[in-house]
């Protein structure tokens, strides 16, 4: 859901777009909110941009909340109009009500008020246009795209979509609510690949296509170039998080190090990060970390002066003979006999 609000008074602009991100109301879900200072800014707002919710004063300089809500039904028709007014007037709620409005708040504007005044919208966007995204919808089509971003997995990303597809073509929805709600699974999804560290993907990409089959299929192709530019940037100058990884493993190898401590060093969800480092390695990270102990203790048993038992605490093995268990399986003989192979007395 897109919200703008014109209001030329500076605290009770911010009031009103502080109750609006804090609210917590089933079903609600908002993308965007936008801010404007007068009637001007906002005319050019609306011819631009298409929103679903408008709060606007009534009472403002060079052009009134009224007067913008009779020029915007040419350009902008789906959006639900708020009139907001410091005076409780019934003339006044009456003109509010004739020009399109679909409620009448007045200032200064309490959470209930809100909150009451937004369900309301809701339920009359649902009806208008037949059907709604709910949100766990949308938190389902992110989390599956993250991941499979994450992981360079073309072929899930294309599952996704095929689904998220399916199940949109059961909806009546407008295009522009549809824009919207797919802009802000865009950026939403750019902001968490990011912030996972070691990539740096474009934040400001937008879709604005004529149709909603064209804005899923431009979706998919940037979902494909993310892929394509995580893929690049592991393997450019930005640090490839499964060599740092194996970095860190190599100066670690002593220590009990698991996949969690790994993950979290790199700044990586550990499931992720699991997925990821057996994609790119072939290998499991407890087999490459099993793979790293025994090299490590290869080199290790060619030093005459170091004990097997030492050896084995060196690689992170408390127990020797689970130690010498795991170089035999490794192997396929004993660290006494990998010694004796190489002419050096046990």
């Amino acid at each position: 859901m897109k919200i703008l609000i014109i209001e030329d008074e500076f605290i009770i602009r911010k009031a009103l777009r502080h109750l609006l991100e804090h609210m917590e109301l089933e079903g609600v879900c908002i993308h965007e909110i936008v801010e404007a200072e007068d009637g001007i800014d906002a005319d050019i707002l609306l011819q631009q941009e298409s929103f679903d919710i408008v709060f606007t004063d009534i009472n403002m300089p060079e052009m009134d909340g009224l007067s913008l809500l009779a020029k915007s039904a040419n350009y902008n028709p789906a959006a639900q109009w708020v009139i907001l007014s410091g005076y409780d007037s019934f003339k006044f709620a009456q003109r509010a009500i004739l020009h399109g409005a679909k409620d009448y708040l007045l200032k200064p504007i309490t959470k209930e008020k809100l909150n009451e005044t937004m369900l309301r919208l809701v339920d009359n966007i649902k009806k208008e246009q037949d059907d709604f995204i709910d949100i766990k919808e949308i938190e389902g089509m992110l989390l599956d795209l993250e991941s499979s971003i994450w992981v360079l997995d073309e072929n899930l990303v294309t599952e996704t979509i095929a689904k998220w597809t399916d199940n949109m073509a059961k909806k009546q929805l407008k295009q522009s609510y549809y824009q919207n709600v797919m802009n802000h699974i865009l950026k939403t999804l750019v902001e968490r690949i990011n912030q996972k560290g070691s990539i740096n993907l474009d934040a400001a990409i937008s879709l604005s296509e004529e149709s909603i089959d064209q804005i899923t299929r431009k979706y998919q192709d940037i979902c494909i170039e993310m892929i394509n530019k995580t893929r690049f940037q592991r393997k450019g100058k930005i640090i490839d998080p499964i060599e740092a990884a194996k970095d860190y493993m190599l100066k670690n190898v002593c220590a009990k190090v698991n996949l969690d401590d790994v993950a979290q060093k790199l700044g990586l969800n550990s499931s992720y990060f699991s997925q990821l480092f057996k994609r790119e390695t072939g290998q499991t990270f407890v087999e490459y970390r099993i793979h790293l102990r025994m090299e490590t203790a290869k080199q290790l048993l060619e030093r005459s002066d170091l004990r097997i038992i030492d050896i084995a605490s060196e690689i992170g093995y408390d127990d020797a003979p689970h130690f010498a268990k795991t170089f035999k399986k490794y192997t396929g003989i004993s660290p006494k006999e990998y010694r004796q192979s190489l002419g050096i007395e046990a």
